[in-house]
């Protein structure tokens, strides 16, 4: 049997961590989003998700107004439940994101609702970041390397 390698990394570009994730509903799509530990929910741009994705869509959904996102104007988000969630290759299974259809979100943000169910430790010395997705994944496969 062969266990499934769940760390990843992704280096500071731009002063900015971004990272590659899978998300699954309708479609698959693989974006970047950017690690942001000040924020609360995990959100973007619903072409992130399905680009066939209409506003008459997500009616019956939960609406949130977040802001911070658009000089600091307030943005309708619509909870979106996805299939699946994937950090670089970390499964995280079946995730709730918020989406918009504003214009003016052109960042993905994957924010601490997701953030906080996995490792994450960062290393100045070489300006990287690593996901974990457990406490044995991270004994097993995580060394500081200084240089």
């Amino acid at each position: 049997m062969t266990e499934e390698l769940s760390v990843y990394s992704t280096n500071l570009k731009d002063n900015r961590y971004l990272v590659r994730c899978l998300t699954v509903a309708e479609n698959t799509y693989v974006n970047e989003f950017v690690v942001d530990t000040g924020a609360k929910y995990t959100c973007c741009n619903c072409s992130f998700v399905d680009r066939a994705m209409n506003e008459n869509m997500l009616s019956n959904c939960d609406v949130k107004l977040i802001g911070g996102l658009v000089r600091g104007e307030f943005v309708k988000f619509y909870k979106y439940k996805l299939k699946q969630f994937t950090i670089g290759n970390i499964d995280m299974k079946e995730q709730d994101i918020w989406v918009t259809f504003d214009q003016r979100v052109t960042d993905a943000v994957l924010g601490m609702d997701i953030l906080k169910q996995i490792i994450i430790v960062t290393n100045p010395y070489n300006q990287m970041v690593y996901f974990c997705k457990d406490c044995n994944d991270y004994q097993d496969n995580f060394e500081l390397k200084v240089s």
